[in-house]
């Protein structure tokens, strides 16, 4: 074991987090839009957002696993999905990385309506 370990399981981990984050929000925390490689955290909320004794909203979020997502486009299989509208958290996502945050790659083909994907975030 590493001295220098600060956890053991960091699956699931307490953050600040945006405001309205609710129980199965995709959060990005940090990064760049539309640039795949600077995402930044992203996990999804496991509890709806409460506020901390210093006024900041708090929540858990998940960075392991695969996800639903809504969305109404096409998805192939390892399509990557952005957070749509430029939002750092939320559940609707699109395949339009321009001005949106990269949460995660399909793991499930999907047609062109609207619906489920299933997400593997980028973590």
């Amino acid at each position: 074991m590493a001295l220098n370990e600060v956890y053991a399981e960091a699956d699931s981990l307490n953050y600040v987090v945006p405001a309205s984050t609710v129980t199965g929000n995709f959060v990005v925390l940090g990064g760049v839009a539309a640039q795949t490689g600077v995402t930044g955290i992203v996990g999804v909320a496991e509890v709806d957002g409460k506020t901390g004794d210093d006024g900041a909203l708090y929540a858990t979020l998940r960075h392991v696993g695969v996800f639903t997502g809504t969305t109404a486009d096409a998805v192939a299989v390892g399509a990557p999905l952005y957070l749509a509208s430029a939002a750092k958290r939320g559940n609707a996502l699109t395949t339009t990385a321009t001005a949106n945050y990269f949460v995660g790659r399909a793991v499930k083909s999907k047609s062109g309506v609207a619906g489920n994907v299933h997400v593997r975030i980028n973590n």
